[in-house]
């Protein structure tokens, strides 16, 4: 890798988050030489076998808000430190797992099927290329998509207005997040039937 970094004529295309703030921070320095990508939408997505037939109502659901990844030091003052206050009030309603095994995605599914809000933050910076990857997981099981803004300002518009994705800020994303579940638990958060059928039918970039 130090012999691409002190190259003019070699790039390194990372999607990983994780390894691209490895390689451009201490002791490495490669930031002239790594582009961090997004990870585009899969369709189908790993989770495609586990959408259920029947869509429970979201003011049914158990779990008010679900999170998968790794919990960086970044994602634990989001998730741990803002929902601290809410969950003295609302037990057991969010749902937090930082890893997932090949054989645990049926609890995967499961925690998505049941939950009003499913929420992506991202591990390290909000210069994030983009977790696209985790709206295809999302979207087929009905829950609302909640995503931490980032770099991408076209790829966001389209996905809120074709996907019905919600985005929000660092510092506004949990308080978001209880806004939503309040109005769905008042009965007043509008169909999102369009969304769903929109994500179902799969992306044509073409017409993007």
């Amino acid at each position: 890798m130090t012999t691409c970094n002190n190259s003019p004529n070699c790039v390194v295309f990372e999607f990983s988050e994780y390894n691209y703030e490895k390689a451009v921070n201490e002791p490495f320095n490669f930031r002239d030489s790594f582009v961090l990508l997004p990870v585009m939408t899969q369709s189908p997505s790993r989770l495609a076998p586990y959408h259920p037939k029947v869509q429970r109502r979201l003011e049914e659901r158990l779990i008010d808000v679900v999170f998968f990844g790794l919990i960086t030091a970044r994602r634990k003052k989001i998730l741990t430190e803002k929902s601290f206050a809410y969950l003295r009030s609302h037990p057991q309603k969010i749902h937090v797992v930082e890893k997932v095994r090949p054989n645990e995605l049926q609890m995967m599914a499961d925690a998505y099927m049941n939950s009003k809000i499913c929420l992506v933050a991202h591990a390290f910076n909000d210069e994030s290329g983009g977790e696209y990857h985790r709206l295809s997981e999302i979207a087929g099981f009905g829950c609302i998509p909640l995503m931490e803004r980032f770099a991408d300002t076209i790829g966001m518009e389209r996905y809120e207005e074709c996907g019905g994705v919600i985005f929000s800020g660092k510092e506004d994303l949990f308080e978001t997040a209880i806004d939503i579940i309040a109005k769905i638990d008042q009965g007043v958060y509008g169909s999102r039937a369009k969304y769903l059928d929109w994500w179902n039918t799969g992306i044509d970039w073409g017409s993007i």
